[in-house]
C-alpha cells in the first residue's frame, strides 16, 4: 500500500511530563480492555487538523493566545469529563476533555487559510475510535472502565482529572502503516512552549 498521499497534519498541544503519566497509564488500561486505537496517536491533544505545518513564529503567536485563554484560571488547563472529538477522516478522538476553547480568531491571522477542522474543545487522545462503532470497544460498555454512554459522551471513573499549566505546541504529521487499521507513524516538530503565567500573568488578547 503506498501511503505518501496519506499523510494528515494536525497543530497539537502537549502538556508537560507530570501530566503524561497519568494519561499513558490511562491510555495503558484502555489497550488492555481492547481499545485497538489507544496507541494510535500521540499523547497531546489536537487543535486542529492543517493543510501545511505552521511556521515558529505562527506556534509562538498561538502559544501567547492560548495563555491568554487561561486568564480565568490562573493559568491553569484542567480536564473535565470524557469525551469524542471529532475531526475529518474516520476516527474521533477519544479522551479528557479540556478547558480550552480554540475559536478561530485564537490561531495567527497568518495561518488560518492553512485550517481544515479546528478541533474545539479539544481532548487529550487516549485512544483513536472508530466513528462507524457506539463505543470504544463492546468490552466496555456497562460497568467496564465504569464508562457510559450518554449521547455520545463518556463518563469513566477512571479516567485522570488532569490539571496544568505547562505545555507546548507543535506541528503533527501522521500517515498510517500498511496492514492494521490502528497501525501510524508520525514525527512531531521541535515544541513552542506557552509564555509562563508568572511572568506574563495578563497574557495577549487574539486579534
Amino acid at each position: 500500500m503506498d501511503t505518501r498521499q496519506k499523510l494528515s497534519r494536525y497543530i497539537i498541544l502537549i502538556p508537560h511530563g507530570d501530566v503524561l503519566k497519568p494519561l499513558e497509564e490511562y491510555r495503558q488500561k484502555l489497550f488492555a480492555k481492547g481499545v485497538l486505537g489507544a496507541h494510535s496517536f500521540p499523547l497531546a491533544a489536537p487543535l486542529s487538523k492543517v493543510s501545511r505545518p505552521f511556521s515558529r513564529e505562527e506556534l509562538k503567536e498561538l502559544a501567547r493566545n492560548i495563555r491568554f485563554l487561561t486568564k480565568g484560571t490562573g493559568g491553569k488547563i484542567v480536564s473535565d469529563c470524557i469525551t469524542l472529538a471529532e475531526c475529518s477522516g474516520k476516527f474521533s478522538f477519544f479522551g479528557p476533555r479540556l478547558s480550552l476553547l480554540v475559536e478561530e480568531c485564537v490561531f495567527p491571522v497568518t495561518a488560518r487559510t492553512k485550517i481544515l477542522n479546528a478541533i474545539s474543545p479539544p481532548v487529550l487522545c487516549a485512544a483513536l475510535v472508530d466513528k462507524e462503532v457506539d463505543s470504544p470497544d463492546e468490552n466496555l460498555k456497562g460497568d467496564n472502565l465504569g464508562i457510559e454512554n450518554h449521547g455520545g459522551i463518556w463518563n469513566s471513573k477512571e479516567a485522570p482529572s488532569l490539571s496544568f499549566r505547562a505545555a507546548s505546541l507543535a506541528n503533527l504529521v501522521i500517515r498510517p502503516l500498511p496492514g492494521a487499521d490502528y497501525s501510524y507513524e508520525w514525527k512531531i516538530s521541535p515544541p513552542v512552549w506557552l509564555p509562563s503565567w508568572k511572568t506574563n500573568p495578563k497574557g495577549e488578547r487574539p486579534e
